[in-house]
């Protein structure tokens, strides 16, 4: 589906994606269905990362909303480290 949590509030839907990492490496690599939900948002859709740091040592947890890296103001607060791309095609007379 793109994400882990879904919560209605009146006339606005938001949608979480939990990220974990057992260190704070503070980098994330989203999957295919969350870069495609998270960049096709409705008008009254917010899409909202949730980055938990140290999860399983509970002293240092920490737990950091992140903006959608797909909407305004984009990737703004972020380093893009990787790029992955993969596109489909059809082939003419195919």
């Amino acid at each position: 589906m793109g994400y882990d949590f879904l919560i209605e509030d009146g006339d606005r839907t938001y949608l979480y994606e939990v990220k974990a990492s057992v260190g704070n490496s503070c980098e994330i690599l989203p999957g295919d269905s969350e870069v495609k939900r998270a960049s096709h948002l409705g008008p009254n859709e917010t899409y909202i990362i949730v980055y938990v740091s140290e999860v399983l040592d509970h002293a240092r947890r920490r737990i950091t909303p992140l903006p959608n890296p797909f909407g305004a103001p984009g990737l703004a607060g972020y380093d893009l480290v990787s790029m992955r791309m993969r596109l489909r095609f059809d082939l003419a007379g195919e």
